[in-house]
């Protein structure tokens, strides 16, 4: 139990230390931007963290989420085990899941999927059906994978060949609560049901992709924890089918999905929750392998974001995580074009929704994308109104303004060059340009 205590104190300091050491980074600031327009549905996923968020705050919420996640696979794991020490083996384990410290620090949708997931899981282990349909709701209400673990339910229910009654509950609870959601996208086309069809199936993909998701899993998983998951999957206690199912569920769809696109690694991070808690009932040699192992990589990935010593050439950590803070200065517009007040400025336009978020989160300036950006929640709000006459603003690492938005302006000024340094390290070179006179 020392060890897991070592691990869980170690594992919050490196929580904390990180959410108070990086800047928001572009998707905490798009969901940020969510939150000042809180509906039952967004472009790229249901509305929870939007709502977290607006509620809570960035960093506030994702602490508390992962917080609560550890809390509560301690929980699930004294049920199965009725032993404290697995309990406590369990937690320090998953605290130490790099996917689960990106979603404790970080906040996106899988910051309450994760919690939700877990709650969840433990609800229809107990067969605690009105809690189980509650948490089913609120993992659908955070991401659309949230699904999966009915589908893992459903596939214990036929083995065991037993269906209990108050699992109808547990649904009917769970559709209730989703089916704003639905609603939503009723309204606007379906486009969060398909974008996410699209985002996940869409695309080209084959065994080289498929490679890329197998590299993620074992960073964002762990070296040792996914093989461990991975027999833990087909060769588990038959008592705990279940959680196996849930462990099984989000690596073969997302597994699937490889293959088909280039996804993302954080996808099956719903995984590792049930098998922490399998692992913890395995020899203890295996849970030290696999939370030292985990550790090792949060601390050497942790002490590069907060004090860099290796250069690479192209450090996409360091860019994610620091730099943004500087748009601020976009407030002050007359030190990049003198005479121009931030009264004059009816807006910024950026090639990204990525970085019009964080304009808009640091800047505090109405934003919009432009110039081919891929689409994105901006392209369902209202555009700002540029009346003639009225100045806006380009920004971008490097691209000029596409000519499509120059057209619309009697004039284009710039660029105004604004770096953005981490430590030393040039982490961003943003380049402002001026779109004077607006045509009417």
């Amino acid at each position: 139990m020392t060890l897991s205590l070592v691990l869980l104190v170690l594992s919050a300091g490196v929580r904390l230390a990180l959410a108070l050491g990086t800047d928001v980074y572009f998707d905490e600031a798009y969901y940020w931007q969510w939150g000042q327009h809180l509906d039952w549905g967004y472009y790229d996923h249901p509305p929870l963290v939007a709502w977290l968020i607006a509620a809570l705050g960035i960093r506030l919420a994702a602490l508390l989420c992962g917080a609560g996640t550890v809390a509560a696979v301690w929980g699930l794991a004294h049920d199965v085990y009725g032993d404290r020490s697995a309990a406590w083996r369990a937690a320090a384990l998953w605290s130490g899941v790099p996917a689960g410290i990106v979603a404790g620090v970080w906040a996106t949708p899988d910051t309450p999927l994760l919690l939700c997931w877990v709650l969840a899981l433990w609800a229809l282990y107990r067969e605690r059906w009105v809690l189980a349909g509650l948490a089913c709701g609120l993992a659908l209400l955070s991401k659309y994978p949230g699904v999966l673990l009915s589908v893992a339910f459903v596939a214990a229910c036929v083995r065991a060949r037993r269906l209990p009654a108050g699992a109808w509950l547990t649904a009917l609870l769970g559709v209730l609560l989703f089916l704003p959601v639905v609603l939503w996208n009723a309204r606007h086309d379906w486009v969060g049901f398909a974008f996410q069809l699209k985002h996940g199936l869409g695309g080209t993909g084959g065994w080289r992709t498929f490679g890329e998701f197998l590299a993620g899993q074992f960073a964002l998983g762990g070296a040792v924890l996914l093989p461990l998951t991975l027999a833990y999957v087909f060769r588990g206690p038959r008592e705990q089918f279940l959680l196996r199912a849930a462990a099984l569920a989000p690596l073969l769809l997302f597994g699937y999905a490889a293959l088909r696109t280039r996804g993302e690694a954080n996808w099956p991070a719903a995984a590792y929750l049930s098998a922490c808690v399998g692992i913890a009932g395995m020899r203890p040699g295996w849970f030290r392998a696999a939370a030292l192992a985990n550790l090792a990589v949060v601390l050497a990935v942790g002490s590069h974001l907060l004090f860099p010593v290796l250069r690479f050439e192209r450090d996409v950590l360091l860019a994610r995580t620091h730099g943004w803070a500087e748009l601020s200065q976009l407030g002050d517009t007359a030190q990049f074009f003198p005479g121009l007040t931030r009264e004059d400025v009816a807006g910024v336009y950026a090639p990204s929704y990525q970085l019009a978020s964080e304009v808009a989160y640091y800047a505090r300036l109405p934003v919009d994308t432009a110039g081919g950006a891929r689409r994105s929640q901006y392209d369902l709000w209202p555009k700002p109104p540029v009346a003639p006459g009225r100045d806006a603003l380009w920004l971008s690492e490097g691209r000029e303004p596409p000519e499509e938005l120059a057209a619309r302006f009697s004039s284009v000024e710039g660029p105004v060059v604004l770096p953005a340094d981490y430590r030393g390290r040039r982490v961003h070179t943003f380049s402002v340009w001026r779109l004077r006179d607006a045509r009417p």
